[in-house]
């Protein structure tokens, strides 16, 4: 990995230490450019003209495979979205829910699974349960505490693979192993996932994976990705749809739906420009490898942690055994907010994180273009305020 390289194509990293990334990625000048480059066509020829369409189209099929290749699944599996939360809700709302279904989440969820979920339940009648997680809890425990919940009765079990407050890899596989055997479906957030961890929905069996583009895949806003298991295609409803969700969309005396395609989702029109940053973004992740990124982000929260974990007064809020870990790492200064923290970091420092909730604390999302004097910038800075 040519350290020096990699951040020489990512300009804020001169002059920021940007360990925001779980929020929002710095985009690589590659992505940038070339989505550049797409509204410059637009602008000159016309965003309809037939090369410019057909270009257009052709940028659509191939992040739609970028999507594939990240998820390790196949393209009529996959469909390019706006954001992960759309992705969720995607399969939330198109699922045919049944008086008595039980959706079981955990309590130290980000809100883009308490709320489209709590949501459903309402507007259905069914019962949400909710598993309540500690901190110190080992994935053996969390898996069992899981498995305590599951009646007859559960048809999903929703959760984040990467917990967003403390940077807790869950046990999805393991979880995926229970639930299969009992027939229950698995959804997973991966908001904190795609780019940062290897992905493999053919292995894993995981039934829906919703990704974003714009955090550790370091594209723009605006672009995410879905998966849904090709077995439950066609029993997963479109809430909303247009042309593309019907076979013949100019005949308005007949109305077949599309039920086998990912397309059935598509609204509308999409942003070219976006999806092009997407595409480009993947690339240059994967010219990287999603492997030697996983180990170096690990590599490095490692390091923050067992740094961290020295200074007087600091919790360290996030996992310490490797297995249980991610790029993430967070942290609680004794008698301090979060907020002040980070405003602190980055007034001192020009160091950006964000505070979180459940449990409160700072994060640091660490990917690999962070640097080893990046981490220790970090500490000291943490250092001169737990004082």
């Amino acid at each position: 990995m040519d350290l020096e390289k990699i951040r020489s194509q990512i300009p804020v990293l001169a002059h920021t230490a940007y360990m925001n990334t779980g929020w929002s990625g710095p985009p690589p000048r590659q992505v940038a450019q070339a989505m550049k480059d797409r509204i410059d066509l637009e602008l000159e020829k016309g965003p309809i003209m037939p090369e410019v369409l057909e270009a257009g189209r052709e940028i659509q099929y191939q992040a739609r495979e970028a999507a594939a290749k990240v998820f390790n699944a196949t393209v009529d599996e996959v469909l390019v979205t706006r954001n992960t939360t759309e992705g969720l809700n995607i399969v939330l709302s198109g699922l045919d829910w049944n008086q008595g279904d039980e959706i079981v989440i955990c309590d130290m969820e980000h809100g883009s699974v308490i709320a489209p979920t709590q949501l459903i339940g309402q507007r259905y009648g069914l019962p949400i349960k909710v598993v309540h997680l500690e901190m110190s809890d080992s994935s053996e425990v969390i898996l069992t505490k899981i498995e305590d919940a599951l009646t007859s009765k559960t048809r999903m079990v929703f959760i984040s693979h990467i917990l967003y407050a403390t940077g807790r890899r869950m046990p999805a596989e393991e979880l995926r192993k229970v639930t299969k055997d009992r027939g229950i479906l698995l959804m997973l957030d991966g908001a904190q996932t795609g780019g940062h961890i290897e992905l493999d929905m053919y292995r894993s069996g995981f039934d829906f994976y919703s990704i974003p583009g714009q955090k550790w895949l370091l594209g723009y806003e605006g672009s995410g990705a879905l998966f849904i298991r090709r077995e439950h295609l066609e029993r997963i409803h479109p809430a909303h749809t247009g042309g593309r969700g019907i076979a013949r969309p100019a005949d308005a005396n007949y109305f077949q739906p599309v039920s086998d395609s990912m397309e059935k989702f598509l609204g509308g029109s999409v942003s070219v420009p976006v999806q092009l940053a997407f595409l480009e973004a993947t690339k240059f992740v994967q010219a990287v490898g999603i492997k030697n990124i996983e180990e170096r982000n690990l590599t490095l929260a490692d390091s923050a942690k067992a740094k961290l974990a020295e200074i007087p007064g600091v919790t360290v809020n996030s996992p310490l055994e490797r297995s249980a870990s991610s790029g993430l790492v967070s942290f609680a200064i004794a008698g301090q907010e979060p907020e002040p923290v980070v405003e602190q970091l980055w007034a001192n420092h020009r160091l950006v994180v964000r505070q979180v909730g459940n449990p409160a604390g700072v994060r640091a999302s660490l990917h690999f273009f962070n640097t080893e004097d990046e981490v220790d910038l970090l500490v000291g800075g943490v250092r001169e305020l737990a004082r």
